[in-house]
């Protein structure tokens, strides 16, 4: 029987009994690791301990049967980590904990994420099987914690700590831990990963995208809908500002994961936008000496991306692989503006610039992904229809072209735990439906699978729930035609 110090468990979105048989075709099932949980695992190696990785949802990938109780009792562990950092993990997250209680009820339980440091005080109170969570960054503060637990030492100096104390009382530690630099830091470990080539190997079927790199930590930026900007940062993690790794580091992670793993392409965990075009170009040049023969999956964050950069990353990156994403989720300057004046100045999608974004798509033979929600925040129904309309024309012009691959997503949003609407609602004119993690629980409980997250937690005014749900639908089956262009008839014509 093998025996393991810490094990982390990666949550499924759900842990029905027939997600096996569909996870390959289900995005929303969210293979994904988040990349700090690498990190975590790595320094803990390094310090001595014994450690392994568990993607719940791939191991169901990979065989329908299999039992994570089972696995379980088949190794022994003293400490257990769960990532809480997506939300839509809610549910299984805390299945999960049950399930290893049920295993071991000595082995400890800690969390960790953006998710688990919002919800930290009803986790803790609520679900007693959580013995500590990890607010913000958890490299340094999971060492110290594993260190205090194996000299029964008390947890109070454990940075960024929140924790149950010997008389069930709730603790909560200040988040003084923020990492400085992750240059130090190793996200390339895979070998603590329980089957990881076919983490990789199956990312992209599963996700859209593969071979994820972490670029940074921090954002610049308050989207309205998203839990990971500046001001979340600041009250989850303590960061205050944006810390990048080098280039060299990113392009040595690159070169990593090409030498151990079959990766069509990199998804870069962090956009592109005019503060940081400067970064991105360093980036790029290194990868051009490389000469790699490798896709790239770029996210903007903001305009404008100038003409230079599209040629650059079309030099850089095999076309059959690459993609551009940009999600303006609404193509009104009216909502922009109006959402600027509230979270964010920079949130400014001028519907000049996104087609001047198509333009240089095409020009540079770049696949671009236009990703916008039906119900947004401050969207009137004749914004709705100009989206629609938009997308028509869109349609109209690229939809039956090979050489011309542009793609417009939509999906239902969650308004994310800190982000500016779900801390200030009534600013952006919604309600939200779920206040406690006891309900968020029982919501995704309750979620039924599917491609994309199904869970909306907000209505408008005029606009309920399923109405949002109901609309994206009907707007994801109206751009189709721009879903299905075949990308792949249509590199293989360039490279002829």
């Amino acid at each position: 029987m093998k025996s393991y110090d810490i094990i982390f468990i990666h949550p499924p979105r759900t842990l029905k009994h027939n997600y096996g048989k569909k996870a390959r075709f289900i995005r929303g099932s969210y293979l994904f690791i988040p990349m700090g949980v690498f990190a975590i695992a790595d320094l803990l190696e390094r310090e001595g301990f014994g450690v392994k990785i568990i993607n719940y949802p791939l191991e169901q990938f990979l065989d329908i049967n299999w039992s994570l109780k089972d696995y379980l009792k088949s190794i022994n562990f003293d400490i257990c980590g769960i990532d809480l950092h997506w939300i839509h993990n809610s549910h299984a997250v805390i299945e999960i904990a049950k399930i290893v209680k049920s295993v071991n009820s000595n082995v400890k339980i800690i969390l960790g994420g953006l998710s688990a440091s919002y919800y930290r005080n009803d986790i803790l109170k609520y679900f007693k099987e959580i013995d500590a969570i990890i607010s913000g960054d958890g490299e340094t503060p999971f060492l110290q914690y594993i260190q205090k637990v194996n000299h029964n030492k008390l947890l109070d100096s454990v940075p960024n700590l929140s924790y149950q104390d010997s008389s069930k009382h709730i603790k909560e530690n200040p988040i003084s831990y923020v990492a400085k630099t992750l240059d130090d830091l190793n996200f390339t470990n895979f070998s603590l990963l329980k089957n990881a080539k076919y983490y990789f190997e199956n990312s992209r079927k599963m996700m859209g995208i593969s071979g994820v790199i972490p670029i940074g930590r921090g954002c610049r930026f308050n989207c309205p809908l998203c839990g990971g900007g500046q001001r979340a940062q600041q009250l989850l993690a303590g960061r205050n500002n944006v810390v990048l790794r080098s280039p060299e580091k990113v392009i040595e992670d690159i070169n990593n994961v090409l030498n151990k793993f079959k990766v069509p392409s990199i998804f870069f965990g962090h956009g592109a936008y005019p503060s940081n075009l400067k970064y991105w170009e360093q980036i790029l040049k290194l990868l051009q000496k490389e000469n790699l023969d490798i896709g790239g999956d770029l996210e903007i964050w903001r305009l404008p991306f100038p003409k230079e950069m599209w040629k650059m990353f079309s030099k850089t990156f095999t076309r059959r692989d690459s993609s551009i994403s940009i999600s303006p989720r609404t193509t009104s300057h009216r909502v922009h503006q109006k959402i600027a004046k509230i979270c964010d100045p920079t949130f400014n999608f001028p519907l000049n610039q996104i087609k001047d974004t198509i333009k240089n798509a095409n020009l540079n033979l770049t696949k671009l992904r236009i990703w916008l929600t039906m119900g947004y925040p401050f969207q009137s129904f004749i914004d709705v229809m100009k989206d629609f309309i938009f997308a028509s024309k869109c349609i109209l012009k690229y939809g039956k072209s090979n050489f011309k691959p542009i793609t417009i997503m939509n999906e239902a949003y969650y308004i994310f735990p800190g982000s500016p609407a779900h801390e200030s609602p009534e600013s952006f004119g919604i309600k939200l439906k779920y206040n406690s993690f006891l309900e968020v629980v029982e919501a995704f409980k309750k979620a039924k699978k599917s491609y994309f997250y199904n869970v909306i937690n907000y209505k408008k005014r005029f606009i309920t729930g399923t109405n949002i749900q109901n609309l994206n639908t009907l707007f994801l089956i109206h751009a189709a035609p721009l879903f299905l262009t075949s990308s792949l008839k249509f590199t293989k014509t360039m490279d002829e």
